[in-house]
C-alpha cells in the first residue's frame, strides 16, 4: 500500500460539519454548536489547535514510551513556528525541497523532547570526606 497524504486546510462554513465529525471520533470531549461557530472566527482557530496539540502531548506523556515528537513546518510560517515554540518545540533541522506544491518548499523540523534526563545521567557528582 502506498503512503497516504493528508492535507489540512482552513475551516469554512462548507467543511465545519466535517470538523465536527472528526472531533467526535478523535477527542474524548464533545463540543457544542457555539464552539463550532467560534471556530469560524479568526482568533478561535488557535484555541482549537491548542486543544488538539495538548491532547496529543497528553497521550504521548501518559504512554511514557515516546522520547521525542517531531513535526515539519514551512519555513515561512512564522505563526506556526511561534505556536509550536510555546509548547516547547525547537527547530533542529531544515529540509530543502520538502514540499512539492508550495513555495517556499523548505521545511523546518521541530522537536519536542518528552524525556527529562535523570540526575544520574550526565551529572558530575563529587564526593567529599569531612
Amino acid at each position: 500500500m502506498k503512503g497516504s497524504r493528508i492535507e489540512l486546510g482552513d475551516v469554512t462554513p462548507h467543511n465545519i460539519k466535517q470538523l465536527k465529525r472528526l472531533n467526535q471520533v478523535i477527542f474524548p470531549v464533545s463540543y457544542n454548536d457555539k464552539f463550532y461557530k467560534d471556530v469560524l472566527e479568526v482568533g478561535e482557530l488557535a484555541k482549537l489547535g491548542t486543544k488538539m496539540l495538548n491532547h496529543v502531548l497528553n497521550i504521548c506523556e501518559k504512554d511514557g514510551t515516546f522520547d521525542n515528537i517531531y513535526l515539519h513546518v514551512q519555513i515561512s510560517n512564522e505563526s506556526a513556528i511561534d505556536f509550536y515554540r510555546k509548547f516547547g518545540f525547537e527547530i533542529i533541522e531544515t529540509k530543502k525541497n520538502y514540499y512539492k506544491r508550495i513555495e517556499p518548499a523548505d521545511a523546518h523540523v521541530l522537536q519536542k523532547n518528552l524525556k527529562v534526563p535523570s540526575l544520574g545521567q550526565n551529572a558530575d557528582v563529587q564526593k567529599t570526606d569531612n
